[in-house]
């Protein structure tokens, strides 16, 4: 196996261990494919092997126009997973930050509540607390995953 395709495998691992929902998500992304242009396929040297099963099977010809899925690559792969990972610990971040300046400002209670206490029990999340942790998350997340991307923007 790979180098690429091993780490691949791994990620994904501790994604369905750690963040289910998010490695279903990717894996329906993997499956379906990467959606191309015929010209791109010209660029990525994969348009003559899909010209001739296209020839095989007496199928019209693919043009320049045409749209083709190709499975993602192991290193494309990887690209996305960690975009996905970015983009998650960003929008965390993110919400909740909105969430805190909005009770702030509007001088309200900055605990949040989830559940019908009659039915289920409440959940209490405090807004300044999860703020910090998810500014923390995102520190790490940039600093594991986009080497260039600075923290200087985050809390």
């Amino acid at each position: 196996m790979a180098v690429a395709d091993q780490q691949y495998a791994d990620v994904m691992e501790q994604l369905r261990d750690k963040l289910p929902s998010l490695a279903e998500q990717l894996d329906q992304e993997f499956r379906q494919g990467r959606a191309v242009s015929g010209e791109r396929l010209q660029q990525e040297g994969m348009f003559d092997e899909r010209a001739s099963r296209l020839a095989e099977t007496d199928l019209p010809a693919l043009r320049k126009t045409d749209i083709a899925v190709v499975p993602y690559t192991s290193e494309e792969r990887i690209e996305l997973i960690r975009e996905a990972l970015l983009t998650l610990a960003e929008t965390m971040y993110a919400s909740r930050s909105t969430l805190l300046k909005t009770t702030v400002g509007r001088r309200m209670d900055t605990s949040v509540e989830f559940g019908d206490p009659e039915l289920e029990p409440v959940v209490r999340i405090d807004l300044p607390r999860e703020t910090e942790r998810a500014s923390a998350a995102l520190r790490v997340a940039r600093e594991l995953l986009s080497p260039r991307m600075g923290t200087e923007d985050i809390r």
